[in-house]
């Protein structure tokens, strides 16, 4: 039982930048108070509910099973709140999500189709940050992901999207130029490699010709399929690529598939929450749209291979 009054909006702005943190002296930088105020924030607000938030460790802090669940709950109604404050200070407004989104799937898969979600949702606005999941600021937060992943990430949710498909492509003037027929014939080509993990030729060569030797290690690589595409668009070698990102091209005859093939890959394009889940209603009117141009992304790829 909470014992006393409620709990000031103060207090529990202070515990959820503790929670995130897990560090009173980096959240007391954050909200530009004393480590001090925020600990005595913290220990009032804990003897007002009755029980400990927070274990504290010599090697820092971590949340009790009280702390999480109250974390999860009291993101999602500040969230609220402020969200009603800005309606009501400047109707005019809208409200902003924060979404951490690879620059693959921004601009092959989300901006194609995000007007339609701003169609449906004129009251919210999206900040699109281009952002690998790894190697950022630790003060950037984003109610929702997408990133290409094998789908396991530590602390958040990860619901697959689309992306498996996978396939070998090349610009028809290249083509025009070293026609190929067959895997060997690959060899009269220069082959291009994206620098990060997943989408590599050892594995899409193990389903499609394990005795080709494939691309040899000083092979050109190129940081993310954001730039691999426009290389292989502009005819400088052939690339595997997600099969969903290249649909467009394909059926315009910017590219080509010189061999047919698809092949099923552990990677993929993944919508990641944080959890616990403190989106609230916004961000979850945004990933259920993600979700459904996913499928229909993957509906898109059924229908072209005619299955």
């Amino acid at each position: 039982m909470m014992k006393g009054s409620r709990n000031s909006v103060t207090s529990l702005r202070i515990f959820l930048a503790a929670a995130r943190s897990l560090n009173f002296s980096r959240s007391a930088e954050e909200l530009s108070l004393t480590q001090s105020a925020v600990s005595k924030h913290i220990s009032a607000l804990e003897a007002r509910l009755g029980v400990a938030l927070f274990q504290r460790l010599p090697t820092g802090l971590r949340l009790t099973y009280a702390g999480a669940l109250y974390f999860e709950r009291i993101g999602a109604a500040l969230r609220l709140i402020d969200e009603a404050d800005a309606l009501v200070a400047q109707p005019g407004s809208r409200v902003a999500l924060n979404v951490a989104v690879s620059p693959s799937f921004a601009q092959f898969c989300l901006l194609p189709g995000l007007a339609e979600f701003f169609e449906r949702h004129p009251g919210i606005r999206v900040n699109v940050r281009p952002r690998l999941l790894y190697g950022r600021g630790e003060a950037e937060r984003f109610g929702a992901e997408i990133q290409l992943h094998a789908g396991y990430v530590s602390g958040m949710s990860a619901r697959y999207l689309c992306g498996r498909e996978m396939t070998l492509v090349v610009a028809p003037a290249l083509l025009r130029r070293h026609p190929v027929r067959r895997v060997e014939d690959l060899d009269g080509l220069p082959l291009l490699k994206r620098a990060q993990r997943g989408y590599g030729w050892d594995e899409w060569r193990a389903e499609v010709a394990p005795l080709w030797p494939g691309p040899s290690a000083t092979a050109p690589e190129y940081e993310g399929f954001s730039v691999l595409l426009p290389a292989v668009l502009h005819g400088l070698g052939a690339a595997i690529v997600p099969l969903c990102t290249v649909l467009q091209p394909l059926r315009e005859g910017a590219l080509c598939r010189p061999l047919g093939e698809v092949v099923e890959g552990r990677f993929g394009y993944y919508l990641m929450q944080p959890r616990p889940d403190v989106g609230g209603p916004y961000t979850e009117a945004f990933c259920a749209w993600v979700q459904e141009r996913a499928g229909a992304l993957n509906q898109a790829v059924r229908d072209y291979l005619g299955r």
